[in-house]
């Protein structure tokens, strides 16, 4: 039973910090673009697109979780992917076309879901089913804490580091 409370510790962890740098990035990357291009209509579009492309994978990554026998793998290969197309975008923004920098951003943004939902579609496997309600309520509260700290987080980190390296 030590063992399961660990573990699932360890997921409120994970949840937490996957979604806290969810609602980070938005922030840093709109704040960086428009560091870098100088063009708000730029900024904005990127936060658009990795944002509406967020919407569109979350039921195709929920179907692929799902569906795959190692759903952890699969959450684990979305999160690197997320982030290394995020560095991408960071580093074409003003070097790139811009509507190349938006077609990688849009894509990024379909495995946006994996730092979110992904997590939670996992909760049943982590505890035992009498205890589902509570620990989804503490999962719950990982969205609400990344929520309010995750776009401070961004703008603190904009003005300490500069809004690229945010």
């Amino acid at each position: 039973m030590a063992d399961r409370h660990s573990f699932f510790r360890c997921y409120l962890v994970g949840a937490l910090v996957a979604r806290t740098g969810d609602d980070m990035a938005g922030p840093a990357l709109l704040l960086a673009a428009l560091t870098l291009t100088g063009s708000a209509a730029e900024a904005s579009s990127l936060l658009a697109a990795v944002t509406v492309s967020a919407a569109i994978g979350g039921p195709v990554l929920g179907a692929l979780l799902d569906r795959s026998p190692r759903p952890g793998r699969l959450l684990a290969g979305a999160l690197v992917l997320y982030a290394t197309g995020t560095a991408v975008v960071v580093t074409g923004l003003g070097r790139a076309p811009g509507p190349v920098t938006l077609l990688v951003a849009g894509v990024t943004g379909l495995l946006g879901p994996a730092l979110s939902g992904g997590w939670t579609a996992q909760l049943p496997r982590t505890v035992p089913a009498g205890r589902l309600p509570r620990a989804g309520a503490l999962d719950a509260m990982t969205f609400s804490v990344a929520g309010l700290a995750g776009p401070a987080l961004a703008g603190g980190a904009a003005e300490a580091l500069g809004a690229p390296t945010a």
